[in-house]
């Protein structure tokens, strides 16, 4: 075999060799969306598998199970019974609703009691799942703060213990957790990447490309006012423009301040970063509670989150952020 022959053969070899490479390492990618959990839930997933497809339907079923656990709307979730039983005052815990408990009950401490998820009596009466809301009357407010009190809870991983017409709400936290165990899911079915995209909570898992994140503009419906990168981590935000309306020219918006009982004022946009999709979902919550200057100190405490927050001040929309997110090439339109 004469040298030109043996080029040829290595060019070949080489030839074999990367088109097997390719063959054996493909991957396919697909998104899919359904509506769940009270809004559109996008899921992109890349795999070895080229049915992929299948895997990603197989998550939406997993994501159902949760939230007919988790919706506190849906008459027969653990939730949705408990917050309707006027006779009882004690109940079997649900591992899944245990979880959530911990991070409530961490949130509640963390905040002073800023963040309690007994609101739910205050904020049912602004009538914010209602065609017609109106503000309550503050006399109705003051009568159902007596039953919004956090610190009354008693909870185990075996039972929990509350007073009798004292109602739960984890909407600050459940979407997320949600959204946790879903991604672990995901990992269980050799997905190699992908993300799952609520809106306001997103989780994004697996090697390549950083994935570019939007925070909507609180006063722009059909603009962003940041964007950032990140790589294998959830992003939660909390904004007065995702439930609101709007009486006289005031806006009255989801987020219910537990010391009052009316919604937070002056606070439009809070987006926190964390490696845990309820943590980050809990925690723009929290610091949505807390003054900007107090949250950007107590973000300090989780040395892997980070967070940016919008308010108004003398009449103008500035920002707060962390160290963390000031480094990450941060694009604001203030």
């Amino acid at each position: 075999m004469n040298r030109k022959e043996i080029v040829s053969l290595l060019i070949l070899i080489i030839v074999i060799s990367f088109g097997a490479y390719q063959y054996f390492t493909r991957a396919f990618t697909e998104v899919k969306s359904q509506y769940l959990l009270d809004t559109v839930v996008e899921i992109s997933a890349t795999s070895k598998n080229k049915l992929v497809g299948r895997q990603i339907d197989s998550v939406f079923t997993y994501i159902k199970t949760l939230e007919s656990k988790l919706n506190e709307y849906q008459a027969d979730s653990w939730l949705a019974k408990v917050n309707s039983d006027s006779v009882n005052t004690m109940f079997t815990m649900d591992k899944d609703v245990y979880q959530l408990f911990v991070i409530a009950d961490s949130l509640y401490t963390l905040t002073d009691g800023a963040f309690d998820p007994t609101i739910k009596p205050v904020w049912d009466l602004w009538g914010f799942n209602s065609e017609s809301p109106t503000p309550p009357d503050s006399l109705e407010i003051q009568k159902e703060l007596k039953k919004v009190d956090w610190g009354k809870i008693r909870f185990t991983q075996e039972k929990l213990t509350k007073p009798l017409e004292m109602q739960i709400t984890f909407g600050a936290i459940a979407k997320g957790y949600i959204l946790d165990k879903a991604r672990e899911y995901m990992s269980t079915l050799g997905l190699e990447s992908g993300y799952i995209n609520c809106r306001s909570s997103m989780t994004f898992f697996g090697e390549g490309m950083p994935q570019l994140v939007y925070i909507q503009h609180p006063r722009k419906p059909d603009d962003y006012i940041a964007s950032f990168k990140i790589m294998n981590q959830s992003v939660g935000t909390s904004g007065d423009y995702q439930q609101f309306y709007e009486v006289d020219g005031i806006r009255f918006h989801h987020i219910i301040d537990p010391k009052t009982g009316y919604p937070v004022k002056d606070l439009h946009s809070v987006t926190v970063l964390c490696e845990s999709a309820a943590w980050a979902d809990g925690l723009s919550t929290a610091m949505f509670l807390i003054s900007p200057e107090k949250a950007i100190e107590t973000i300090k405490l989780f040395p892997k989150a980070n967070v940016i927050i919008y308010f108004s001040k003398d009449g103008d929309l500035v920002s707060l952020k962390s160290n963390g997110m000031k480094e990450l090439s941060l694009n604001e339109k203030l």
